[in-house]
């Protein structure tokens, strides 16, 4: 019982993407968004940036999980769910579900699961700890999934939807963002953590595997994938943002009405591992050495204040003397 009760691992997804709204949100809007459950506040914290998360929902699963080379497990039990926003600009759904064994190989009732939120129990048979960890997290991360596969995505998506279009958001965005995943797994390794290999799958999706100490750092976990999913978007986006500009004229209104938004609503946002756990903070060392975060960050909004004040430069070239040629 002791040991079942024990996570083997913890399987997350954190979707990305700007609020649709004109101005940021403040702390009153914020709240008012994310007040998913009725009669549950929101937590909010106000430095050193925003941060606000949501009530935690539940939503009931009985799926399959692959297994590289075998048969799918079969879990049964709710997945979490909440959502966050960050610097009133950010918005973010965030899905879990910790991986048990069960204690019984049948399926029990609903109240059972229901009682455990964010927790999932394998009834099929796993093997033993260390070879079933692995393949929990090599089938989540590299799997082929079937419809039958547990779908994070899909939950994530739905949430992040329905706030998306909220009829207290006015959907003028300054800024064209695209939504990126961040797709985790965390196991419990004592000593051997905490540690992360972080692997970029194409322009949106990013996978992330941690080790941490003790179940206890799980949820720090859960918080540590949110706050890189919200520094990688930040990236993304900005790197997006060039390329788009880079289709016009240097110096031309078009880039700067492309450069200008981000500079001016995103760039204030860069605080790696601000709203990072302590047990985790120390993982944003590791990012910073390789692949280098802030050197990235830093080398492109010192790219998009050298275009803009060259833009600024000609502008008033041409305004004072009225040609371009001096």
């Amino acid at each position: 019982m002791a040991a079942s009760r024990t996570p083997l691992i913890a399987l997350g997804e954190v979707r990305t993407c700007l609020v649709p709204a004109s101005a940021a949100l403040h702390r009153a809007e914020a709240s008012e968004l994310l007040a998913l459950v009725p009669g549950r506040r929101v937590r909010w914290r106000e430095r050193p940036s925003s941060l606000a998360i949501s009530p935690t929902t539940a939503v009931g699963v009985d799926c399959e999980l692959v297994l590289p080379g075998q048969e799918p497990a079969r879990v049964v039990g709710t997945v979490a769910e909440y959502a966050v926003v960050t610097g009133g600009r950010i918005l973010q759904a965030s899905t879990v579900t910790r991986v048990l064994r069960a204690t019984e190989r049948r399926r029990q009732t609903w109240s059972h699961y229901l009682s455990r939120v964010g927790v999932t129990e394998a009834v099929s048979k796993l093997g033993e700890r260390e070879t079933a960890t692995d393949n929990l997290a090599d089938g989540y991360l590299d799997g082929a999934p079937t419809p039958d596969t547990l779908d994070l995505a899909s939950i994530g998506e739905r949430l992040l939807g329905r706030l998306r279009s909220d009829p207290s958001l006015d959907q003028k965005a300054p800024i064209q963002a695209a939504t990126t995943r961040l797709r985790w797994t965390a196991r419990i390794g004592g000593a051997a953590g905490p540690r992360l290999a972080l692997r970029l799958d194409d322009e949106t999706t990013r996978s992330t595997r941690l080790i941490v100490r003790e179940e206890a750092d799980l949820a720090a976990a859960q918080r540590f994938c949110e706050d890189l999913a919200a520094h990688d978007w930040l990236l993304t986006i900005t790197d997006a943002a060039i390329e788009e500009a880079d289709r016009f004229p240097t110096s031309s209104r078009d880039q700067m009405e492309i450069l200008a938004p981000v500079l001016e609503h995103l760039a204030h946002l860069w605080m790696p591992g601000a709203h990072t756990p302590p047990a985790l903070r120390g993982l944003w060392k590791d990012l910073q050495a390789d692949p280098g975060f802030s050197r990235q960050w830093t080398a492109r909004v010192g790219q998009l204040r050298d275009r803009i004040s060259v833009a600024q430069w000609e502008d008033l070239r041409r305004t004072r003397i009225g040609r371009t040629d001096w």
